[in-house]
C-alpha cells in the first residue's frame, strides 16, 4: 500500500515574491514545477538542493541553515525550514550569477 505524503505548508518571504514577479512565464513555470517537488519531496533529485554556505537562517525550526534549490540549468531559489513545524519558507529566487558557477 502506497504511503501518502503529507506536503509541507510553504510561507513566501516579500523578497521571493518580488523577484518571482519579475521572471518569464516559462522562468515562472519553471519554478513553479520545483515548488510543488519541493513542497513534497525537500530531497527530489532534480533540485540538487544544497546547503548555502556563509548564510543564517531567521528560523531556529530547520536549525538556522538556508538551502539553494535549482528550478532549472540557470535559476535557482532559496528556502529554509520554518517559521513552525511543517513548514517551508520560500526566501528568493532568480538567475544564478555567471561569477557564482562552480568551474
Amino acid at each position: 500500500m502506497p504511503v501518502r505524503v503529507i506536503p509541507f505548508d510553504l510561507h513566501f518571504e516579500i523578497i521571493f515574491l518580488e523577484n518571482y514577479s519579475k521572471l518569464e512565464p516559462s522562468e515562472r513555470k519553471a519554478v513553479d514545477k520545483a515548488i510543488r517537488f519541493l513542497s513534497t519531496n525537500p530531497r527530489h533529485p532534480s533540485l540538487n538542493v544544497h546547503k548555502a554556505k556563509n548564510v543564517k537562517g531567521k528560523y531556529a525550526e530547520g536549525g538556522n541553515d538556508v538551502f539553494i534549490g535549482y528550478a532549472s540549468r540557470d535559476l535557482r531559489f532559496t528556502f529554509e525550514y520554518g517559521p513552525e513545524p511543517g513548514m517551508i519558507s520560500l526566501r528568493n529566487c532568480g538567475h544564478h550569477e555567471p561569477g557564482e558557477r562552480e568551474v
